[in-house]
């Protein structure tokens, strides 16, 4: 009888040595810098064709976009700190600060570099073996990318089904294949670790059952959270545009070490402009405003983390 788990130990084992020669990480940098220089480059193009002034009188001017945009912002945090104290059996309200930057890690540098800064943070500050860290993370995350995976098979199928699906397909060149291999590496990775749950995931008996709960809780949250944000700036527009646009996030964020995927996000949006049934300017205003809000977030929300630790760390040392 094959053993999953230590198959998928051992390919984890293979797959960190591979990433940790000299020539790949170096590769793998190239990689993602020209990535992310083309989507900038691109992003310019598509902004200066609506133009710059035109997009800047086009920001949300009502307070409800960016009382939304925090509140999912903070969604995901909330939550993975509620499911590592389950994970760990540790009160973990004090160290909020570390679960916010965990989520700045992975949307403003790198896809599951935050799941790196978390794992080297347990192992420096609390008390807990190396294995109850490292399996909490790996479970956590089969279990998460299941809620994430299921989502976006759930949000593409309810395009195809309200015929909302062309629109993201025509989003960018490769939008198509991108679209049809999130749907089957979602679905495909979903079954996978519902079926070999057992033999992939190391949690204790009534822990797994809580953990999908908060993810989904919170996975329908941001959901709605983002589409209450859209439809606060724009009112009139229809929601299956919101579905799409919101199904594009989720089928890009399923991209493994995407560099910055707010940027990423704000290009491929800006395609989807005629959807919505408004002024290409006004669109854009807005996705501007989502993703400069990210960013500036995103290095605030770095910059105070790093000065809580300190002060805290230093007092109770």
């Amino acid at each position: 009888m094959l053993n999953w788990r230590k198959i998928g130990g051992d390919l984890n084992q293979r797959w960190i040595t591979i990433r940790e020669r000299d020539d790949v990480q170096r590769a793998l940098t190239i990689a993602r810098y020209t990535l992310f220089a083309g989507v900038v480059a691109y992003l310019v193009y598509k902004l200066s064709q609506v133009g710059w002034l035109d997009v800047a009188q086009s920001l949300p001017t009502t307070p409800w976009f960016y009382v939304f945009f925090v509140l999912r912002f903070l969604a995901l945090p909330v939550s993975e700190l509620a499911i590592y104290e389950i994970v760990w059996s540790t009160p973990l309200v004090r160290h909020f600060f570390v679960f916010i930057r965990k989520r700045v890690y992975n949307f403003a540098v790198m896809g599951y570099s935050g799941e790196a800064f978390l794992t080297l943070w347990a192992r420096r500050r609390l008390h807990l073996s190396d294995k109850t860290i490292i399996v909490g993370v790996k479970d956590n995350n089969l279990l998460s990318a299941f809620a994430s995976n299921a989502a976006t098979v759930v949000m593409i199928v309810v395009l195809a089904t309200n015929g909302g699906l062309q629109a993201g397909l025509d989003a960018f060149p490769g939008a198509g294949w991108l679209f049809a291999l999130a749907f089957m590496t979602a679905s495909t990775l979903a079954v996978l670790v519902a079926v070999f749950r057992e033999k992939l995931i190391a949690l204790p008996p009534g822990v797994m059952p809580r953990l999908l709960s908060v993810h989904g809780a919170r996975q329908l949250l941001i959901i709605l959270l983002h589409a209450a944000m859209y439809a606060s700036a724009l009112p009139g527009a229809p929601l299956m545009a919101w579905i799409t646009f919101i199904a594009l996030q989720l089928v890009l964020s399923r991209i493994p070490f995407l560099p910055n995927q707010d940027i990423v996000y704000l290009t491929a949006a800006l395609t989807l402009s005629p959807i919505v049934g408004a002024p290409e300017a006004v669109v854009a205003g807005m996705l501007v405003a989502e993703a400069g809000l990210s960013q500036l977030f995103n290095a605030l929300m770095f910059a105070a983390t790093a000065q809580y630790a300190r002060s805290t760390y230093k007092t109770a040392e």
